[in-house]
C-alpha cells in the first residue's frame, strides 16, 4: 500500500513505430549529457537562481497557476485521471518509463535539443503523449485520445471522488490504494512536457500544464489516507521544481500575483485525518468494542498484526521482539498491580463499562488501555495540525514527550507520523511564499534598471512572512548577489534538504 511507483509518457504513435528499437536511446555515461543535480551541503541547500527583470503580463489569469473557473466544467476528477491509462497502456511501458527518467534528469537546453534532435523521440515522447486538450488553432496539440490529454480534463473537473471510504471503513489497513500508485506517474509526465514549453519558450502553455498539475494534486486534499495525501504534496513539489525553473528563463513574465493567487494552505489536510481515524477505530475495534475478555489467543493474533501494519517501512529486528516492544511470542504479564489498576481506571474514566472491564484480563486491560492513549493522544496531535507551523511543532514537541512519558508501544508506534505529514505541507507553503519574494525582487529589478532591491521593503508588491517562522525571510545583498533564507521546515533538528537558501542574480 505503501509503495509509490514513478513512470512515464507516450503511446498512439508508438503502435506506428516499426521497432522498439528506433526509439530514443538514453546517452552514454562517456557522452557529456548534464544532468539537473542539486544536493544539500554544509547542512543547507543552495539554490543559484539568474533572474532576467520582467513585469507581468494582463491579464494576469493567462498565467495562474491554478485551474481556473472559466475552465473547469463538471465531473469526477479520478476516472478521467484513471482513463489515461486505461486507453494506451502501451504508453506507461517500463521501457519508456525508464527512458523519460533520464530524459527528464537533463538540464533544460538538453533537454529540448534531445527532443528536437530526434524524430522518433519527439513523436513518441512529445507528440505522441503530451499533447493538450486544444488550447489554440495549433492542430499539433488538438487530440481527445491522449493520456496527458485525459489528465489536462481531469484537472479541471470539480470533484475528485476517490471512492474507497468505504473500503476504508470495511478493510482498515488492508485497504488497498492502486490509484495512488498511479497518479505520480501523471506528475513525471507532465514535468517533462512543462519543461520542454519553457525550453520553446511557450510560457503560456507552461502556465497551463502548471495548471493541471496543482489540479492533479489538489485531487489528493479528498483521499481519505495520510498516504494519498502525501503524494499530492509530492505532486505539487514537481510542480514547483518547474515554476522555480520557469522564472528564470529569459522572456518569462512575472509571476508574483500568479504565486500569490495560489490558496495559503496549497493542500487541507482535514479529510487525509479523517481517513486515518477511521482506519484506526477500525484497526482497534475488536479491543474498544469488546463487552466481555477476549481469547489470549486473539489478544496475540491481533498485536502481531498490529506489529505488521506499523512496520511497512520497517523492518523487525532479529532478537523476535516486535516493533511494538511486546514479545509476540510469550505471553505478555504485568506483575504491577498498580499499573493493571490505572490501566482499568483510564478505560472506566474514557467511556467503557465498569463491570465490562471488569471482565477483562490483565493483559486485555494493559493492551486496550495503551489503545485508548493512543486515541487520546492522537486526538492532540491531529488538532496541532490546524496551527500554524512553529506553534504545531511546539504542541507537536511537546505532545510527544507525554508521548515518551505516558503513551504505551501502540501509541510510541503509531503516533509520530503526523509531524511529518504537518512539515511536508508547511515546505510546500514555504516554497511557495520563497517564489513570491523571488518574483517581487524580479519585478523590483525591472522597476529598477535591473538593480536588486537593498530590502525587501523596498519592493513595491507585499512580502510574504516565511510561513514556518511567522517572521519576515532573511534577505541580504553583498556584491550583487542577494541571499534569501527561512526557517526549516522539518520536524526534525537538523535537515539539509529542508534548509534552502537561495542566491540570487539579476542578468541585466
Amino acid at each position: 500500500m505503501r509503495a509509490i511507483v514513478v513512470m512515464l509518457l507516450s503511446s498512439l504513435s508508438l503502435q506506428a513505430q516499426p521497432k522498439k528499437e528506433a526509439l530514443w536511446a538514453p546517452p552514454k555515461d562517456d557522452q557529456q549529457y548534464r544532468k539537473v543535480v542539486r544536493e544539500p551541503k554544509d547542512g543547507k541547500l543552495t539554490i543559484p537562481m539568474t533572474l532576467h527583470p520582467m513585469g507581468v503580463k494582463i491579464p494576469l489569469s493567462r498565467f495562474y497557476l491554478t485551474p481556473q473557473y472559466s475552465e473547469m466544467k463538471p465531473g469526477n476528477r479520478v476516472p478521467t485521471f484513471m482513463r489515461a491509462y486505461m486507453e494506451q497502456d502501451n504508453f506507461y511501458t517500463r521501457e519508456l518509463r525508464e527512458k523519460r527518467d533520464i530524459l527528464g534528469d537533463l538540464v533544460l537546453e538538453d533537454l529540448v535539443a534531445q527532443i528536437k534532435g530526434n524524430r522518433e523521440l519527439g513523436s513518441a515522447m512529445i507528440i505522441g503523449g503530451l499533447a493538450y486538450r486544444k488550447l489554440d488553432g495549433d492542430q499539433l496539440f488538438y487530440t481527445r485520445g491522449r493520456p496527458l490529454g485525459d489528465v489536462d480534463e481531469g484537472a479541471r473537473q470539480l470533484t475528485a471522488d476517490w471512492q474507497i471510504w468505504f473500503n476504508i471503513r470495511e478493510d482498515g489497513i488492508g485497504t488497498l490504494l492502486p490509484e495512488v500508485q498511479k497518479m505520480r506517474e501523471h506528475a513525471t509526465l507532465l514535468k517533462i512536457r512543462m519543461r520542454y514549453e519553457l525550453g520553446t519558450g511557450d510560457f503560456e502553455k507552461a502556465a497551463y500544464t502548471a495548471r493541471t498539475f496543482y489540479g492533479l494534486a489538489s485531487s489528493f486534499e479528498t483521499h481519505p489516507t495520510l498516504i494519498g495525501l502525501l503524494v499530492g504534496i509530492a505532486i505539487q513539489s514537481i510542480c514547483l521544481d518547474a515554476v522555480e525553473e520557469m522564472i528564470q528563463q529569459p522572456n518569462c513574465p512575472n509571476l508574483y500575483w500568479s504565486l500569490t493567487e495560489i490558496p495559503a494552505h496549497v493542500l487541507d489536510s482535514r479529510q487525509a485525518h479523517g481517513g486515518e481515524r477511521i482506519l484506526s477505530d477500525t484497526m482497534f475495534k475488536p479491543f474498544t468494542d469488546a463487552t466481555g475478555p477476549m481469547p489470549e489467543s486473539e489478544i496475540y493474533r491481533l498485536m502481531k498484526l498490529y506489529d505488521v501494519a506499523g512496520s511497512m517501512t520497517e523492518v523487525m529486528n532479529t532478537s523476535g521482539v516486535s516493533r511494538l516492544k511486546y514479545n509476540l511470542d510469550a505471553p505478555i504479564r504485568s506483575t504491577d498491580a498498580k499499573k493493571v489498576a490505572a490501566a482499568r481506571k483510564l478505560l472506566v474514566d474514557t467511556g467503557m463499562k465498569a463491570d465490562h472491564v471488569k471482565s477483562f484480563s490483565d493483559l486485555q486491560a494493559i493492551v486496550t488501555a495503551d489503545i485508548r492513549k493512543y486515541e487520546l493522544l492522537l486526538d492532540e496531535v491531529l488538532i496541532t495540525g490546524s496551527l500554524p507551523f512553529p506553534d504545531a511543532m511546539k504542541a507537536g514537541e511537546a505532545a510527544e514527550k507525554r508521548l515518551k512519558d505516558e503513551g504505551g508501544p501502540i501509541a510510541q508506534f503509531f503516533i509520530p507520523t503526523n509531524r511529518k505529514v504537518v512539515a511536508a505541507l508547511a515546505r510546500i507553503q514555504q516554497r511557495v511564499a520563497y517564489l513570491r519574494v523571488v518574483e517581487a525582487v524580479r519585478l523590483y529589478a525591472h522597476e529598477h534598471g535591473g538593480r536588486l532591491p537593498a530590502k525587501l521593503a523596498d519592493c513595491t508588491v507585499p512580502i510574504p512572512l516565511d510561513p514556518t517562522t511567522l517572521k519576515p525571510f532573511d534577505y541580504t545583498v553583498r556584491d550583487g548577489v542577494a541571499t534569501l533564507s527561512g526557517g526549516v521546515a522539518s520536524y526534525q533538528p537538523v535537515d539539509p534538504r529542508a534548509n534552502r537558501h537561495y542566491e540570487i542574480r539579476v542578468k541585466k
